[in-house]
């Protein structure tokens, strides 16, 4: 390979793909005499022919098809890689679980928006994830093993709802409340018993009901159906909208939080100033 250069090989690729040196000229504005003269120079590398020439025209010999097939392959991949980084620069990719992204991040969008019109924010959400190396992942989970600087948040855990419901709730009156039971096998149950015992309450003061989203149970609360049981940054957008409101009790601080996965991988210039905002929305 190092006998051949890359030129070389580029011109190859236009003549193989036209079988013309003629149109592979034109594709890469040279002379169809220098096109001759790289394929020319090429073959006498290899020690072997890689064009039939005819009188109006060229045809790949069987040694030309084994080359170009690989020529192919290997510079639509380049090609792909360079969009993909141009992309990934362009354009900031996050990838997040599905209540995080619907109950904090898309509505705290508008304040990057307002600050920050010209990036572009692309969501993935779900539980399960394929990994992209040119996004940001934001992930859930006991953070004790995850690195300082790649935390985000350790979350207190409480209970949230109307005004009416956390009367009821304080008053001993049986009230439901909604937990989320999340779907991810490898996170520890919401720390619901724990806050029971560390605030001195007794279960049959509750119904409980468990949804497999944060978000679910968030939107019951909100419609007046009964009490969440989840994090605080997950409520913070709906408690400064005052559609509900946190409860008296005590909260339970948490190893649980936000992360973000690879934080120490190479950031387009977009994508540090993305952390560098997000990690600003929980100081």
């Amino acid at each position: 390979m190092g006998k051949v250069s890359l030129q070389a090989l580029r011109v190859f690729d236009a003549a193989a793909r036209h079988c013309s040196f003629k149109m592979a000229a034109q594709e890469l504005n040279i002379s169809a005499t220098a096109v001759s003269h790289h394929i020319s120079n090429l073959e006498s590398r290899l020690a072997i022919e890689l064009f039939v020439r005819k009188t109006r025209e060229v045809s790949l010999t069987e040694s030309g098809e084994f080359l170009a097939s690989a020529t192919l392959s290997g510079f639509s991949a380049i090609e792909n890689a360079i969009h993909a980084l141009e992309t990934q620069n362009h354009k900031v990719k996050i990838q997040t679980t599905s209540s995080f992204a619907a109950q904090f991040l898309i509505p705290q969008l508008r304040t990057l928006t307002k600050s920050h019109p010209e990036l572009e924010i692309e969501i993935a959400s779900g539980e399960q994830l394929s990994h992209d190396p040119q996004a940001i992942s934001i992930r859930f989970g006991d953070t004790r093993n995850i690195a300082q600087h790649a935390r985000l948040t350790l979350e207190l855990f409480n209970v949230y709802g109307t005004s009416e419901n956390l009367r009821k709730c304080a008053n001993k009156e049986l009230v439901r409340v909604y937990i989320p039971k999340w779907k991810n096998p490898s996170l520890p149950e919401p720390p619901w018993q724990l806050w029971l015992q560390y605030n001195e309450l007794d279960v049959s003061t509750f119904e409980v009901v468990y949804f497999d989203q944060e978000s679910y149970c968030i939107y019951e609360a909100i419609a007046g159906l009964g009490l969440v049981f989840c994090s605080n940054t997950l409520v913070k957008n709906a408690i400064s909208s005052q559609v509900i409101i946190q409860s008296n009790y005590c909260a339970l601080p948490s190893q649980l939080g936000y992360y973000l996965v690879s934080p120490t991988a190479s950031m387009t210039q977009n994508q540090t100033q993305f952390i560098n905002w997000l990690k600003a929305q929980f100081d």
